[in-house]
């Protein structure tokens, strides 16, 4: 898994992401309440740019830069060619092994979400470290995180997702299908296909939050806005927010706003179910850890339309 990271092109994907860097970049340039003359610890710091912002536009004393993968040597050398040397001192290797005396760390900053918010399970480590090394009252960056749920419409991608396996080439290979149904896609959803409200469904304090909590089940209701179409997909996004003294910025990956490279997490369920405009769906989403991915997630969705309406159930692998 660490090694994964020391892959430029997954850095190059994330650095290009404008909405992701710039909302990082422009709360830490805006709040130097927070992060001037301050001790600055950067947990999963990849290529460094977060700790060089920090360094730079936020004035930190000094910044700890962590992570598990080669690309520390990178990062190294990324540091001295723009001469914050003297401020930001990249460490490899897991910072639940680390070890600072009583040193602790003012502001705790990471970019730990993965697809679905959750995948790959940083937000453990991230934790591990907060308990840890962070000072009592100390700040996280972000300082909260929500999931939320809406309702798709899309008959044309669930054919495509079923229907191809029917004829390929000639041979029946509709055995696929099933395997098919219990994976969560990865994919940017168009927000002219979602048919209902938005509900958010799982709500993380990450001053305060434990890694127990990051399994669970949630409970959602959402409105159907557009009927005469049927339900086909269930679309997972999160939002992120930077709470701050000065600016406080929200990171939202939400379908009616600009992609990221998080895109959505989009259930597609077995079979289309009718709805009707302003018929309530409601249900649970269950997160657990698992999937042949050790650091992935299964997600178990339960939902009913109205009170008597069509029942549907579920089981995704989000690896």
């Amino acid at each position: 898994y660490f090694e994964s990271y020391a892959n430029y092109s997954i850095h190059h994907e994330m650095l290009s992401d404008k909405v992701r860097t710039e909302a990082y970049r422009d709360y830490i340039h805006g709040n130097p309440a927070i992060f001037k003359g301050r001790d600055v610890l950067d947990v999963g710091c990849g290529t460094g740019i977060l700790s060089m912002f920090c360094a730079r536009g936020g004035g930190a004393r000094s910044v700890t830069a962590v992570d598990s993968s080669r690309i520390t040597e990178k990062a190294q050398a990324i540091v001295q060619a723009n001469g914050l040397e003297g401020v930001v001192e990249i460490v490899k290797g897991k910072v639940e092994d680390m070890e600072t005396g009583e040193k602790k760390y003012d502001v705790l900053v990471s970019e730990w979400m993965g697809y679905g918010l959750l995948f790959e399970c940083m937000l453990d480590s991230v934790i591990a470290a907060r308990d840890k090394l962070l000072k009592p009252g100390g700040k996280m960056v972000p300082t909260r995180a929500s999931l939320y749920l809406s309702l798709v419409s899309d008959p044309p991608s669930l054919a495509r997702r079923t229907h191809f396996w029917r004829d390929v080439y000639g041979f029946d290979m509709s055995v696929m299908e099933g395997e098919m149904a219990g994976e969560a896609v990865v994919e940017s959803v168009d927000p002219e296909k979602v048919i209902s409200t938005e509900c958010g469904f799982k709500h993380l304090d990450l001053g305060t939050v434990t890694v127990a909590e990051l399994e669970f089940t949630a409970p959602f209701q959402v409105e159907v806005l557009r009927g005469g179409t049927p339900l086909t997909a269930i679309s997972l996004h999160f939002t992120c927010y930077f709470d701050g003294e000065d600016l406080s910025l929200c990171l939202d990956t939400s379908p009616r706003t600009e992609d990221t490279h998080w895109l959505q997490t989009v259930l597609y369920l077995s079979s289309p179910v009718s709805v009707k405009s302003g018929e309530v769906v409601r249900g649970s989403v269950g997160y657990r850890k698992g999937g042949a991915n050790r650091r992935g997630y299964v997600i178990e969705l339960c939902g009913h339309v109205g009170n008597e309406g069509v029942k549907f159930e579920q089981t995704y692998i989000l690896n």
